[in-house]
């Protein structure tokens, strides 16, 4: 791969981040569970911290052609954001998170789209730095996409057994 093909790569990264830290960002205020509002909080400094780290590797790649051997493992991924297991359950307001459904949709498809672009980069990268980054950046938002999955099912079954509904 060409190092043009690594800069729009990291240019559009860049870009899809930034977008990813203002819908975060944006709906923050908007979401009505409070355990939302920490995620969305919390994703919002994770997007803002890949960009930044996206912009290094442009940086590097356009003044020397080579993307930065990183430590992947120092990076923060966001594993710890989403606690739905270890979280009690009986504290949580599900009326509220069922009002934020659309909103955790919307942030479920984006994850999802991200973690595609990065998993197809990642196999198009020769560059093991580069493929390296780009898998580590794909675990990451397969993580994020898998998390909303379970808090959207998870709120959709606690809202269809308080309302005594089974559709299954």
């Amino acid at each position: 791969m060409s190092n043009n093909n690594y800069v729009e790569i990291l240019k559009y990264a860049m870009n899809m981040e930034k977008k990813a830290e203002e819908f975060y960002g944006m709906y923050l205020n908007k979401v009505q569970a409070e355990s939302n509002k920490e995620i969305f909080k919390e994703l919002a400094e994770m997007e803002d911290d890949h960009y930044e780290i996206l912009k290094k590797e442009l940086d590097k790649i356009k003044a020397d052609g080579k993307f930065n051997d990183i430590d992947t493992s120092a990076l923060k991924g966001g594993e710890d954001i989403f606690k739905t297991n270890e979280r009690d359950i009986k504290n949580i307001d599900f009326s509220k998170v069922v009002e934020d459904l659309p909103i955790l949709r919307m942030a479920y498809a984006m994850e999802s789209d991200f973690a595609k672009f990065y998993t197809e980069a990642a196999k198009s990268a020769d560059d093991p730095n580069a493929k390296k980054l780009l898998e580590v950046l794909a675990d990451w938002e397969i993580k994020h996409r898998d998390s909303f999955d379970e808090e959207i099912k998870l709120a959709t079954q606690n809202s269809w057994f308080n309302n005594s509904f089974a559709p299954f």
